[in-house]
Parts: structure tokens; C-alpha cells; sequence
């Protein structure tokens, strides 16, 4: 209206203050617009870029843009903050420790911006082309980390890969993606998958965490050991992860996870988790963090009712006993855990290590199979060593 007033000579009524070249309209910004008094965004953009230009402060900078939408005469500032997002929002990127922007990134600037705008006496930003914020409930830095993949990437990566699946890794893909789309069709939420050296199961560990990861969801992956932890995407061992104390071997405890707290929240958003190398682990870990997601939870469901699938092969390393051997070994591995019977298992079979046509390398890989299952018969080895 000032506007109007300020360029308009002797309006007779609100009507013919809004009517420009006989035709009259609804709303003062309608005519003002018609009349061309509005800023256009270049103006703006200018503005904004002379600030980043000139600061650092990205507090001060999303304050200052906060009242150009209240009190500027800009009609759509979409354009600004899609131009511009990454300006707004890389203090946040650096306080989360991410090399990359993601949309939990950008709603924490969208959230200050419109906390300062409800200051300036604004309303919603949506109101001036802006995203919606989260309205006020951030995410914790444990939940913003593990939803920090850029989800586009990870999309078209989940297209190429899945065409590469043999027979046997997409039985497993298949039936542990079953299970996080729709738990309630199978009786069994957790999968143990047995696969020897060469068969793939990283690749299709880390085919199933970048899946979930790539539907906006929380995927965790964890190993019995720092090495197989390096593997898995995003991966940690599972005493860093789940908090699983120190146990003695005879004894089993819950995880150092309090309700109500950070990471007690994070695992109750989590729709899969991953432990590779399950093998290496104690039982009572396990038992440790079955009794946590319970809790967590409030059910009386397997891990918590959350998807859980583990891998290993019982080839290799069984769990180091103290002063033990094969008897207490044995007794402490997953297949003498109560929850043994309760996981399905799946199998990979298949070396994909080896070339076709490489008859060599595959009767050594079959040599190793038959040794690590007693069916070994006659062992040939080449440079003259003997059976």
C-alpha cells in the first residue's frame, strides 16, 4: 500500500488504488507488481552473494536473509535458496563432520532460518517459496550421520549392482529386502548367511546396507573385528557400535544403551542390521544386544523386531577362549546361542573370485572348500610339494 500510495496520484478509494490501466486487483502486491515497483531477484541474489562475499558467519548471514524474506518485496525467493543452499548451510556441514550435503543438512539451515523469521515477526517460509522446515525437532548427530548418503548416488549405484547378483547372492538380497519391506511376512526377522572367501557376501552385505540407505532409512553395519569392520560401508566393530561391555565368558549382560537416550533412539529408527564375521563374536554379545533392542523396543521380539542379519564362515576363526579349546570354543559361537534356531539360513556358494576358464584356480578353491568341510580326499599342490 505505501508503494502504491508513494506512486499513484489521487486515488479515490482502496479500489482505485489497486486499479492500474483499468484494471483493477485483488491485492496490493498484485498492482504493485503490475505497476513493475517489485525488486526482482537478480537484486537480491546480489545482495546475498556480497554478504557470503564479505563474512563468514553463516549464523549472521542466515539472519540477515531471514529478514529480506519478511521484509523484502520479492514475491518468490525459491531461486535465492536453491542458488545459494550450500552457502547457508556449511557450518552445518562442518559441525557434522560430512564431506557432502545432504537433505538433513540443508533442514538444519531451513530450521534456523525460519526460527529467525518467526523473530522478524514472519510466518511460515514456505509462504516465500521456501522448503518447510522440520518445525522445530532436530535429529540428533547419531541419527544425522547415519542418514548423511547422498541418496541419488547411492540409487543408481543399487541399479548397477543388483544386475550383477548370481542366483544365490540375489536369494539373499531378495529374502533380507523382504524382510525390511514388510517384517510381517516371514517368521523369522533375522538371516544368517554362510559364505566362504570368494563368495561375494561383501559385496552383497554392503548391496543390502546401500539399499536401505538409498530409501532415506538407518542401516547399521558392524564386525566381529576392525578389519572386517573396513569392509562394510560405514562399517564399526560391534563393541563400538552397540556399547556391548566387557564380558567374562560365562556371563551375559545388556548393552551400556539407556533409554531415552541418543543412540537408544538411533536404533530405534534403524530398519537393518549387518554383523559380518558373527563367527568371531561370543555369544553372550549377541545374547548383549538382543536384550538391549528389546528393551529399547518394548517388545519381547528377536533383536527387537529389527531386521538382523549376520554372516560368516565357520572355516575360519571361531571366538578366542582364554586358556580354552576346541570344547569351550564351541560352546561360546553362535550355534550354541538360544537364537541359533531362530535365524534362517542362506548360503553363497559360488567363488566369484576366479576367471572362467581358470581350471586351476578352481580346483584350488574347491581344495579349500573340501578342507574346511573334512572332505578332503587327495590335496594336490604345485612346485613338487606332495599330498
Amino acid at each position: 500500500m505505501r508503494l502504491l500510495l508513494t506512486h499513484k496520484k489521487g486515488p479515490k478509494s482502496y479500489e482505485d488504488l489497486r486499479t492500474i490501466d483499468g484494471v483493477m486487483y485483488e491485492t496490493n502486491r498484485e498492482a504493485v507488481k503490475a505497476l513493475g515497483l517489485l525488486t526482482d531477484e537478480a537484486t537480491w541474489k546480489e545482495t546475498i552473494m556480497d554478504i557470503i562475499n564479505h563474512t563468514n558467519d553463516r549464523k549472521q548471514l542466515r539472519e540477515t536473509y531471514a529478514s529480506m524474506l519478511v521484509f523484502s518485496d520479492l514475491e518468490d525467493q525459491s531461486g535465492i535458496w536453491e542458488e545459494v543452499k550450500d552457502y547457508f548451510s556449511s557450518d552445518y556441514l562442518h559441525i557434522a563432520n560430512l564431506t557432502d550435503y545432504n537433505d538433513e543438512i540443508y533442514l538444519d539451515a531451513l530450521d534456523d532460518i525460519q526460527q529467525h523469521v518467526l523473530n522478524c515477526g514472519g510466518g511460515s517460509i514456505t509462504q516465500y517459496g521456501l522448503p518447510a522446515s522440520r518445525g522445530g525437532v532436530r535429529p540428533s548427530n547419531l541419527i544425522r550421520r547415519e542418514k548423511a548418503y547422498n541418496k541419488q548416488r547411492l540409487k543408481e549405484s543399487v541399479e548397477e549392482k543388483t544386475k550383477l547378483l548370481n542366483d544365490k547372492q540375489r536369494q539373499v538380497y531378495d529374502s533380507v529386502m523382504g524382510r525390511v519391506e514388510n517384517r510381517h511376512r516371514y517368521r523369522n526377522n533375522g538371516v544368517f548367511v554362510n559364505a566362504a572367501g570368494g563368495t561375494g557376501k561383501s559385496f552383497v552385505l554392503n548391496l543390502l546396507l546401500d539399499t536401505v540407505r538409498s530409501q532415506g532409512e538407518i542401516a547399521l553395519a558392524v564386525a566381529s573385528s576392525g578389519i572386517a569392520a573396513t569392509v562394510l560401508s560405514g562399517g564399526r566393530t560391534a563393541h563400538n557400535m552397540f556399547k556391548i561391555p566387557l564380558m567374562e565368558y560365562d556371563e551375559t549382560k545388556s548393552c551400556s544403551v539407556k533409554k531415552n537416550t541418543e543412540m537408544a533412539r538411533l536404533l530405534q529408527q534403524t530398519q537393518l542390521i549387518v554383523w559380518d564375521e558373527v563367527v568371531m563374536a561370543n555369544r553372550n554379545m549377541l545374547a548383549a544386544l538382543d536384550i538391549t533392542l528389546r528393551d529399547i523396543m518394548d517388545n519381547d521380539e528377536f533383536m527387537g523386531g529389527k531386521v538382523f542379519v549376520c554372516a560368516g564362515d565357520f572355516r575360519q576363526i571361531l571366538p578366542v577362549i582364554r586358556n580354552g579349546g576346541k570344547t569351550e570354543e564351541l560352546a561360546y559361537c553362535i550355534k550354541s546361542s538360544y537364537m541359533w534356531d531362530g535365524l534362517a539360513k542362506l548360503e553363497l556358494t559360488e567363488n566369484v573370485r576366479l576367471k572362467k576358464g581358470d581350471e586351476k584356480n578352481t580346483k584350488f578353491a574347491k581344495q579349500l572348500l573340501a578342507l574346511g568341510t573334512r572332505d578332503v580326499g587327495e590335496l594336490f599342490f604345485e612346485k613338487g610339494l606332495t599330498h
